[in-house]
């Protein structure tokens, strides 16, 4: 991987963006989010969920949040 060097914060973030993707970016794309599922598997409830009140969503998200791994 070649060197780059930048002026600015700004370009340097700039460098980061592919504005058009080719098939080898897609690839390390999804080898990238494989190797992060592994680390950090995560599963979403499935469906729609009807709460009676603000509190008893946020009392459903704290106990869904404190059922994930955490890497601390």
């Amino acid at each position: 991987m070649p060197v780059q060097k930048f002026r600015s914060l700004k370009e340097a973030e700039q460098a980061l963006w592919c504005d058009i993707p080719d098939d080898a970016h897609l690839d390390r794309l999804e080898r990238w989010w494989s190797i992060v599922d592994q680390f950090s598997p995560r599963s979403f409830p499935t469906g729609v969920r009807k709460y009676r009140s603000l509190e008893e969503a946020d009392r459903d998200r704290e106990k869904w949040l404190q059922e994930q791994p955490s890497f601390k």
